[in-house]
């Protein structure tokens, strides 16, 4: 089954201390043909660094981590450029503004594989942006 891992999850799958680290660690674990956003690659090394957890990994480290959790594991996909206009387009009537376009931007690459299960610790978001994949949004 095709699942998507948005960047909530693959950093609380990393982070012990995260709320939900048990969940999403097992459901990265269990994986079998996951995926991610290459976006995400950067959310997670930005997260991480960047000390907004309350802990500040170095540079390093956060890569061993990353290629570790989620290159060795996950297939990344990324948009084209005509991907990234059209989501554009439609970011204003689905309501995103500011960081929701970043969610549009997971969501797009979730539609792009057609994932079945689509991980998210912010599932109220994802389902207000993409109402359509509502059945498919996952969350602890």
């Amino acid at each position: 089954m095709i699942e998507f891992f948005d960047s909530t999850v693959l950093v609380a799958a990393m982070v012990e201390d995260e709320n939900q680290h048990e969940f999403c660690a097992q459901a990265l674990e269990a994986a079998d043909e996951g995926y991610a956003s290459l976006h995400s690659v950067a959310e997670c090394y930005a997260t991480l660094t960047g000390g907004r957890l309350g802990v500040q990994l170095s540079p390093t480290d956060v890569t061993r981590l990353i290629r570790h959790n989620i290159h060795n594991r996950l297939s990344l996909v990324s948009l084209s450029v005509a991907d990234y206009l059209k989501l554009l387009d439609r970011a204003g009537p689905a309501g995103a503004r500011g960081g929701a376009i970043y969610d549009l931007l997971l969501l797009a690459c979730a539609r792009k594989v057609k994932a079945r299960k689509i991980y998210t610790l912010n599932p109220r978001h994802f389902s207000a942006l993409a109402p359509d994949l509502a059945d498919k949004i996952v969350s602890p």
